[in-house]
């Protein structure tokens, strides 16, 4: 019984970073100019939905009860990620969303280490965090292109 009390709550922190990280992505697509930098956003918001869906099911599975922040407020990181917008700079953009990823996927590590999941509810959350590494990939893709952009102006 123990475990799966804390199996419920690493889960819910998890709810909630993804909570936090899918308002993130979705309050900034409107004040962001590049197309790019947008689809990018909607797909990281998209996967951090079907994230908290299927954090929300596994909670009930367990008997728990997913608890949803009632107020979102902004991270220190989201607030920066508007300060960097504002320049205009998609380099700087792109480096502080990946910088916003890094973070959660310490987060991730640092649950998948402390708690001793089933063995199907283990391979989940490591397809989550794994989900959101590739987006790092994409980011430097993208910053790549940018940056090759930038010289050759």
């Amino acid at each position: 019984m123990k475990n799966t009390e804390l199996i419920n709550k690493q889960l819910n922190r998890l709810l909630t970073l993804n909570c936090k990280a899918e308002k993130a992505f979705l309050d900034v697509i409107d004040i962001v100019d590049s197309t790019v930098i947008k689809n990018f956003l909607r797909v990281s918001g998209y996967e951090r939905k079907q994230f908290i869906k299927a954090l929300d099911s596994a909670i009930r599975q367990k008997g728990g009860v997913p608890t949803y922040p009632d107020n979102i407020i902004p991270s220190l990181n989201k607030n920066k990620l508007r300060q960097i917008i504002s320049k205009r700079n998609k380099l700087k953009i792109l480096t502080e969303i990946g910088r916003m990823q890094v973070v959660d996927i310490e987060k991730y590590q640092k649950v998948l280490n402390n708690v001793d999941f089933p063995e199907q509810l283990e391979k989940a959350l490591k397809n989550q965090k794994n989900t959101i590494v590739n987006s790092l990939y994409g980011i430097e893709v993208h910053k790549d292109l940018f940056a090759r952009q930038f010289a050759v102006s």
